[in-house]
C-alpha cells in the first residue's frame, strides 16, 4: 500500500494512521490537501436511468422528446455533465431532490454544466429536457462525480402514462421569465410543468410525452401534409425524418391521453377538415394503440386552444369535439372515450397557455380521469 503524506500532517498523526490502516481523523490545525477523487461516467452507465424515447450512439445519448431525464442518486460531493444542442437554443432544468428546478440553456459545442455542487450528504438529481424537438436535439456525453460516489438510480412509479399532443403538450411557453418582455424576453418552454407531466405527478406515474410543436393528426398548423404528423412520429425515438424507430414496447402505458387537432383547425389554413379525413387518420392511430396496448385505457381531447369564439362561422371546437366524438363511437370500445378540456387563451405575449393554466389543465383532466 502506497501512503502519500502531506508535509504538515504531525508524525504522531502519522503513525497512528498507519497503525490504523482504516482513515484517520486529522486532529485540529491538520491540513489535508490531496485531491479528492472523480468518477467519470458514460450516460449510458447503469448509475444513470434514462426516462424518455433516447438514441443510444458511439457512447452518447441524444433526444428530442420534452421531459426526456437523466435520473441517478449521489452520496455527496460535486457533479457535472458535459452535454450539446444541435442549434444552442436547448433547455434543460436540473432538479436536486424536491428543491426548484435550475434552467439550463445547452450550448452548441460540448460545455460541462455543474449540476450539484459540493453536496454533503445523499442526492437524488433529475436532469431533463424541457424544451421541444425543432428547438433542438440535446446529446449528452458523459457525467463526472468529484468527491462523492454513484449510488443505485431511483425507481420510477408502477404505473405509466403516455401523453401525445402537440406544442401544448410539449410545455411550450409554460415558464415566464421574472421580467418578461414579450418581444426580447418572451415565455420559454418548461414541459416538466406542463399539463401532461403535472397529471403524472398527480397519479404517481411515470410519464412520457410524444409530441411536435405545429403538427396535428393529418396536418400541421400551414396545412402542410408532407410533414411527420403524430400518427408517423409516434413511430419514432426522436420525431424527425431519418431518425430510429422506437422500440414501442419499450414503455408499456396504462393510461393514454391524446391531445391533438388544434395544428389540423387551424383557421389560417382554411376551411376546418373533412370528417372523413380527420375521423378515418385518427381511427387508424387509435386502434393502432389498442392493439399495441392491450390493457391500456385511452382519452382523446381537443386541447385547450380551439373556441368557437375567434371565427363563429368555423366553430373550431364544436367541430373537433363532434370528430372526437365520431372517432370514439367508431372504434366501439369501452378503453376509448372523450373528455373535455377547458379553453384556455395564454396571454398577451403567447396563445400557449401559461404555467398557472395548465396546472388548471392538469386538475380539469385529473377529475374526468
Amino acid at each position: 500500500m502506497t501512503i502519500k503524506l502531506n508535509r504538515h500532517i504531525s508524525l504522531a498523526a502519522i503513525t497512528l494512521c498507519v497503525a490504523a490502516l482504516s482513515g484517520c481523523a486529522h486532529s485540529p490545525g491538520t491540513n489535508d490537501n490531496t485531491a479528492s477523487s472523480t468518477a467519470s461516467i458514460e450516460p449510458t452507465s447503469k448509475p444513470i436511468r434514462w426516462s424518455g424515447r433516447h438514441v443510444v450512439e458511439n457512447h452518447r445519448v441524444s433526444f428530442g422528446y420534452p421531459s426526456v431525464s437523466a435520473n441517478m442518486a449521489i452520496s455527496g460531493g460535486t457533479l457535472t455533465m458535459t452535454a450539446h444542442s444541435n442549434t444552442g437554443n436547448s433547455w434543460m432544468a436540473v432538479t436536486v431532490d424536491d428543491k426548484p428546478p435550475v434552467r439550463l440553456q445547452i450550448a452548441s459545442e460540448p460545455t460541462t454544466y455543474t449540476l450539484v455542487t459540493d453536496a454533503r450528504s445523499e442526492r437524488k438529481v433529475r436532469v431533463s429536457h424541457v424544451g421541444e424537438t425543432w428547438r433542438g436535439i440535446v446529446s449528452v456525453d458523459g457525467f463526472n462525480l468529484t468527491g462523492g460516489e454513484f449510488l443505485t438510480a431511483p425507481n420510477p412509479p408502477e404505473r405509466k402514462l403516455l401523453v401525445i399532443g402537440d406544442s401544448v403538450t410539449c410545455g411550450e411557453g409554460v415558464y415566464t421569465p421574472t421580467t418578461l418582455d414579450c418581444e426580447n424576453n418572451p415565455r420559454q418552454p418548461d414541459s416538466d410543468h406542463s399539463y401532461g407531466m403535472l397529471l403524472g405527478k398527480a397519479l404517481n406515474a411515470e410519464t412520457q410525452l410524444v409530441c411536435y410543436g405545429g403538427r396535428g393528426v393529418i396536418r400541421s398548423w400551414n396545412g402542410n401534409t408532407d410533414e411527420l404528423q403524430a400518427p408517423q412520429f409516434f413511430d419514432l425515438k426522436i420525431p424527425e425524418p431519418g431518425q430510429p424507430q422506437a422500440d414501442l414496447q419499450a414503455f408499456v402505458p396504462d393510461t393514454i391521453v391524446i391531445s391533438l387537432g388544434t395544428n389540423d383547425f387551424s383557421l389560417g389554413i382554411g376551411p376546418l377538415p373533412q370528417q372523413e379525413d380527420f375521423v378515418g387518420a385518427y381511427v387508424s392511430f387509435v386502434e393502432r394503440l389498442l392493439a399495441l396496448y392491450p390493457e391500456a385505457k385511452i382519452a382523446l381531447t381537443e386541447g385547450s386552444i380551439v373556441n368557437d369564439q375567434a371565427d363563429p362561422a368555423r366553430p373550431q371546437k364544436t367541430v373537433l369535439r363532434d370528430y372526437l366524438l365520431a372517432t370514439v363511437n367508431t372504434v366501439n370500445s369501452p378503453r376509448v372515450k372523450a373528455i373535455d378540456s377547458p379553453y384556455y387563451p395564454g396571454d398577451s405575449c403567447d396563445a400557449h397557455p401559461t404555467g398557472e393554466q395548465h396546472k388548471k389543465m392538469a386538475e380539469a383532466l385529473l377529475q374526468q380521469l
